[in-house]
């Protein structure tokens, strides 16, 4: 019992609580920041549609969309084909993300599209001289029909709930991601300190830092082997490869993140064997 008790054992014990809290901290910075440069990061969702299909693909299936209702409505198929001009969707998607990133109502200006689709309405009629079979009432509905499939396809789906999330936890992420740092900072200068032998002390970092790679290696390759994000349910096609690329880039950077650390892992171990060279 005495010996179980012993100074010896007792401060074995509490390093190894050190450690644990160490690597809880490593993990808690790294998923932190991950995300609040990421997810949380306007330039990133920028970067990421950028970089995909997704403008071609969304302006394939408003134009898809818009052929459904004008076939219902006696337009020509091709009235719509190359009507759906990418750069002002560009322009509309990026209006919402920065709404959304800066708190503000999710909405979509409209306005160019209900003008731009009046007035070839008007020159498509006056070109086919059938003003006498469209009504002014019926454009105007054809219309307002027309903007709500434009509008639907550009909102992102999800992201109202998404903005109260990011609102609520944004400004707590960078508290966690301070606190985790100066917790960390403050155990591996207690271990250096409160260690006559300064091997063992950067063992115990070692030891953290490799539990904290190997748990940011875990994450992304549970969730590929779950298959949960082939899972997903999206509306459209163009928004699920969104999420899907948001997603993927997120994890292959767990990926990246758990092998700086297991580098830094690796450097601390070679340390720790110099160290006790030398000290022995």
């Amino acid at each position: 019992m005495k010996k179980f008790f012993s100074k010896s054992v007792v401060k074995k014990v509490c390093y190894a609580v050190l450690t644990f809290i160490l690597s809880l901290c490593i993990v808690g910075v790294a998923i932190s920041s991950l995300v609040r440069f990421t997810l949380l990061n306007g330039g990133f969702l920028s970067d990421t549609l950028n970089n995909s299909s997704y403008y071609t693909d969304l302006c394939d299936e408003i134009t898809d969309d818009l052929m459904d209702i004008g076939d219902a409505s006696g337009l020509d198929k091709s009235f719509f084909e190359g009507f759906v001009n990418e750069v002002f969707v560009r322009e509309d998607v990026q209006d919402y993300i920065n709404k959304f990133y800066k708190g503000e109502k999710l909405t979509v200006d409209s306005t160019h599209f209900d003008e731009s689709l009046r007035s070839a309405l008007d020159n498509y009629v006056r070109v086919n001289g059938i003003e006498k079979n469209y009504s002014q009432s019926g454009v105007n509905y054809f219309i307002k029909e027309a903007t709500k499939i434009y509008v639907n396809n550009i909102e992102l789906k999800y992201f109202d709930m998404l903005q109260q999330l990011a609102g609520e936890y944004s400004s707590k992420l960078t508290l966690v991601m301070i606190v985790c740092l100066v917790v960390a900072a403050g155990i591996c200068l207690l271990m250096l300190l409160t260690n006559e032998w300064k091997h063992k002390a950067v063992r115990y970092i070692a030891y953290a830092t490799g539990a904290s790679a190997l748990f940011m290696l875990c994450i992304p390759t549970a969730v590929y082997l779950s298959g949960a994000l082939g899972k997903l349910t999206i509306i459209s096609r163009s928004l699920g490869d969104m999420y899907m690329s948001c997603f993927n880039t997120v994890l292959a950077d767990m990926y990246i993140i758990s092998g700086v650390l297991f580098v830094l892992f690796a450097a601390l171990i070679l340390i720790h064997g110099k160290i006790r060279v030398k000290a022995t």
